[in-house]
């Protein structure tokens, strides 16, 4: 028995599989582009909404692992609360038997005709749309071509005593075997870090002849075990609730493995009962062999049964643990409790998760919210700003020291999410999201400038506190009235942003308030110079109060470009 040539095949197969499963799910992100975006904005407190929303994408993206970590992601974002992260979580478990069935199709034959049908779209056609299309048939052909690999590679191995031997190690004759079973998917999974490429093995091994029906199925349930590492390794770092997050995703699979085991042959049975066949009927003559288009010694209807007990667990899973989605999240946060917050370091960043580079749509979502929370620092700079114009002795100098801080975190916020944005930019994107992550780092640029005009106005104030030279109370008024012209502004732009309602209209508003906002400048400094003729002003303040107004103008100025960049048209 030539092993090296098993070894290649086995090996190489697998690799076909989980490169074809990662083009397809890539494409299908894009593909879906906007549209997964919506899906996901769908999260409301409903766990029945939060279900459907993990069934749909998990069904889209091809992976639960991904559907998981993505999970973990918003949740540390604070995208979303525990309690729809576990709806969603729910979903997952639902939406990757999906591949199972694929797999087990007969569609399997032709992946030599979905690869060349994908190559074809990618090569020859011009828009974008029907590429992305190319590399989701090209990705289910090499998928395919994978799959037919691994059950080639495996085929010879029934011919080896020793190797049978193994497996009838797991035969789910006894508990003792079917915990083992367990104990290889799990380490199979944890390993390979992907349940649908463990299950798919498990598939090739049945079918080929070398598992029995019972056996594959307990290496299915260590699967849904091991898969569990993907989100406990995305929350390392994260957040409290992120962490508890990864904690409810262990717990509910762990959980289901434990009531399906302790009903295993119950269970077993009624698999069989419900899928047509005999999931254990080997093809053993020729004329068998031409009806069913398989080799002697093959299983033709085990893979059948393997994606039906999988969808069946999974599903019962979810009933029985759905009405107990709000305890569930409590044992949670009693296994991670809430920590006491320390130092405002701790304040953002670990928000960002670079798990989510891998899946632009979702990444850009995660950029938005982030670029929301840095436009409130920069808002609320504006309006401790406008407190401090009418501040005196130490109330001045603290509020003064915490809006220099308030910039410092603005600062940190723009490099932090100008770097996310840059790796992200890395990726294969699409056209849109090329286009969003561009503004997305502008908009970051002009937050940070608007925050740097804050600052500059700031430190003019300090140098007049310093030299004693008090602005006149119309200039104070005058400043007061543009700052909170401002505001509002930047009110406006920021909830049209996360209302997703910024358009080219809006553009076109924001442009009549950046000019308004400019006229009320030039009018101010009309009334000063009126005022120095009128000597009811200080010469020395009017050189502060004119760099005042020269930055609140300019800040205008930004604001209008964020506006730009929101609406998507800045960076176009």
């Amino acid at each position: 028995m030539n092993w090296l040539s098993i070894f290649f095949q086995a090996f190489g197969g697998l690799g076909l599989f989980l490169m074809g499963m990662k083009i397809m799910s890539e494409s299908m992100q894009k593909i879906a582009g906007e549209r997964l975006r919506k899906i996901l904005g769908f999260f409301t407190s409903n766990r029945f909404s939060a279900l459907l929303v993990g069934v749909v994408v998990t069904a889209i993206i091809q992976s639960s692992s991904a559907t998981t970590v993505m999970t973990v992601g918003f949740v540390n974002a604070t995208l979303m609360n525990l309690t729809q992260a576990i709806g969603i979580i729910l979903g997952a478990n639902i939406g990757t038997t999906v591949t199972g069935w694929i797999v087990t199709l007969e569609i399997v034959k032709y992946s030599m005709p979905l690869i060349g049908s994908g190559v074809l779209l990618i090569f020859f056609s011009k828009r974008e749309y029907w590429r992305y299309l190319g590399e989701i048939l090209f990705g289910f052909g090499i998928l395919f071509l994978g799959m037919t690999t691994m059950k080639n590679g495996f085929t010879p191995l029934r011919n080896s005593e020793d190797f049978i031997n193994i497996f009838r190690m797991v035969d789910g004759s006894s508990y003792l075997s079917v915990l083992l079973g367990v104990f290889i998917g799990t380490a199979a999974t944890v390993i390979i870090q992907s349940s649908s490429a463990s299950m798919s093995i498990a598939i090739a091994l049945a079918a080929g002849g070398l598992l029995n029906f019972e056996g594959a199925v307990s290496i299915i349930i260590g699967s849904n075990i091991g898969t569990t590492i993907t989100a406990l390794l995305a929350s390392i770092g994260a957040s409290r609730t992120a962490k508890q997050t990864a904690i409810a995703h262990t717990l509910f699979n762990v959980l289901g493995a434990v009531w399906v085991l302790i009903i295993f042959y119950p269970f077993i049975g009624f698999i069989d009962k419900i899928t047509p066949h005999d999931a254990d009927f080997v093809v053993r003559t020729l004329s068998d062999s031409k009806q069913f288009s398989a080799a002697i010694g093959t299983k033709p209807y085990i893979g059948q049964h393997i994606a039906m007990a999988h969808t069946i667990f999974n599903v019962i899973n979810v009933v029985v643990f759905l009405p107990f989605v709000n305890q569930l999240a409590k044992i949670c946060e009693k296994i991670i409790p809430d920590t006491p917050a320390y130092g405002a370091e701790n304040f953002a960043f670990k928000h960002l998760n670079y798990s989510l580079i891998e899946t632009p749509q979702l990444a850009i979502v995660e950029a938005e919210n982030e670029l929301y929370v840095m436009s409130k620092y920069a808002k609320e700079g504006l309006g401790l700003l406008k407190n401090l114009l009418n501040m005196h002795g130490n109330d001045y100098n603290s509020a003064s020291d915490e809006l220099m801080k308030h910039e410092k975190q603005i600062d940190d916020y723009q490099k932090q999410i100008s770097t996310f944005l840059l790796n992200l930019s890395a990726q294969n994107l699409t056209e849109e999201d090329t286009y969003s992550v561009g503004n997305y780092l502008t908009m970051a640029h002009n937050l940070e400038k608007v925050g740097d005009f804050t600052e500059n106005i700031v430190k003019a104030l300090n140098k007049m506190k310093k030299n004693h030279i008090a602005a006149s109370e119309c200039a104070i008024t005058d400043l007061e009235k543009i700052i909170d012209e401002e505001i509002i502004f930047f009110e406006k732009i920021s909830s049209a942003f996360k209302q997703d309602k910024a358009t080219k209209s809006f553009v076109e508003e924001s442009y009549k308030n950046s000019r308004a906002i400019k006229k009320f400048v030039k009018e101010a400094k009309i009334h000063h110079f009126e005022r120095l003729q009128e000597d009811l002003c200080n010469m020395d303040a009017g050189f502060y109060f004119i760099d005042i107004l020269n930055n609140l103008r300019s800040m205008s100025s930004e604001l209008f470009n964020i506006a730009e960049s929101a609406a998507g048209i800045k960076f176009d």
